[in-house]
């Protein structure tokens, strides 16, 4: 029977885990989660490139069966794949297209927009990389600095993009492993993670007042600024939360495994919480090793507030740290450790909240999780794509994507100007 339902998927390759969800895009632009896979990276995954393809193919194939099995086995049908990327030598740099208005109004329409935004794409890189996104952060009509240049009289617009681009190659491990997974006749993109992220859970009014995303996952930690919601900068560094249980380990003398467990099942935090003096580990002599709670709390916030301070310095060099009025979100593994949320504060000096999910609905639940923010906002974002190619196919690539601005996604105008200036069409 022919399938007519709107299926679309999400894949994380991350350092400690790799997941899949399978979502249903639905006519009113919204998807809803109908399959999740989970699988251990088992090393296969070292700050965010692949180390073993044959160890991340099999755990991806163990994900992807999860996943199937709990969509009813409807992940074969997905339209679009979205795979989130956080290494292969990611950067970024902001590129400037101009285009003069020759219009009969001279006024700047949608057409003139997408042409600055290609034009400032055009720009010199290394033969070896490759751009994977690209977001407007601002324009200028007739050096007038503007949020949005439509339907204003100009001669000259220049559109202030960010680029993200990557080394070609390493993009490459991540299509081949998913599609040799039995994706070969699907459409597969590539995203940056923090982007996904930010669509996952920030919201308009953060966008819009000025907000600085962190993701703090297993293996690295990315980030990204937006204002008048327009990304100012992003990026990523090879330190995570990993890092932390990893200085715990050798510090304190206690196995990596023990350190994971009291960071993420809650005792620590507990501990910490209660002001408790100690925390007790038997020995394989019957005796008990007590350690003091005060000296988790040193090594932790040494390392914690290093990887703030890091991207603190990062932003600052990138002249992003003005207008965040909506101050700081944290999401990713490492939020849902107390300190995290107290030592970001400390460091930038400004107030945030834990980012989770937002309106993730769908027969599948427990996604309403920091850990689960970025693949979220992939999935969002694949079923974005598969609504855009539609419309494509009906009018062609240039007609199509005058369609979508002008006709359907006018119902989600804003919603449209986040995502189109933020994912390469």
């Amino acid at each position: 029977m022919f399938n007519t339902r709107e299926i679309v998927t999400a894949i994380e390759l991350g350092s400690s885990k790799i997941c899949v969800l399978v979502g249903e895009a639905g006519p009113d632009g919204r998807v809803n989660i109908i399959g999740r896979g989970v699988a251990p990276s088992a090393g296969s995954i070292i700050k965010g490139e692949i180390d073993n393809m044959e160890k991340a193919f099999e755990q991806l194939s163990l994900a992807l069966e999860d996943a199937d099995r709990s969509s009813d086995r409807e992940l074969g049908n997905s339209r679009v794949v979205v795979v989130a990327v956080t290494g292969c030598g990611i950067d970024s740099h902001c590129g400037v297209g101009t285009v003069f208005v020759k219009n009969e109004m001279h006024k700047v329409t949608e057409k003139e927009r997408i042409e600055a935004h290609e034009n400032a794409r055009i720009q010199h890189l290394a033969p070896d990389r490759e751009i994977i996104n690209s977001s407007e952060s601002y324009f200028m009509i007739d050096d007038r600095r503007v949020r949005n240049p439509i339907n204003q009289n100009a001669r000259k617009l220049d559109a202030y993009v960010h680029v993200v681009h990557a080394i070609g190659a390493r993009l490459e491990n991540f299509r081949s492993i998913v599609r040799e997974s039995g994706f070969e006749d699907t459409m597969v993109e590539v995203v940056f993670s923090p982007l996904a992220a930010d669509f996952g859970i920030l919201s308009d009014e953060e966008r819009e007042n000025g907000v600085v995303l962190i993701d703090i996952g297993a293996g690295t930690t990315e980030y990204v600024v937006e204002y008048n919601t327009g990304v100012q900068a992003s990026g990523v560094i090879q330190v995570g939360f990993e890092h932390v249980c990893n200085d715990l380990a050798i510090g304190l003398d206690l196995h990596i495994d023990v350190c994971r467990k009291l960071t993420t099942d809650g005792t620590l935090s507990a501990a910490i919480r209660e002001h408790r003096e100690y925390l007790e580990f038997p020995r394989s002599t019957g005796k008990v090793r007590k350690i003091p709670v005060a000296s988790f709390e040193t090594i932790i916030d040494l390392r914690l507030r290093e990887i703030f301070e890091i991207v603190r310095e990062s932003l600052a060099a990138k002249g992003a740290l003005n207008n965040l009025d909506a101050g700081g979100v944290l999401t990713g593994g490492g939020a849902l450790f107390d300190r995290s949320a107290v030592l970001f504060r400390e460091v930038f000096e400004m107030g945030c909240r834990i980012g989770q999910p937002l309106e993730a609905g769908g027969a599948v639940t427990g996604v309403e999780n920091p850990r689960y923010s970025m693949i979220w906002g992939a999935l969002k974002i694949a079923a974005y794509y598969n609504e855009l190619n539609s419309v494509r196919g009906n009018r062609g690539a240039v007609g199509g994507l005058l369609d979508a601005v002008d006709g359907f996604l006018n119902r989600t105008r804003r919603t449209w100007q986040n995502l189109r200036g933020s994912f390469r069409l």
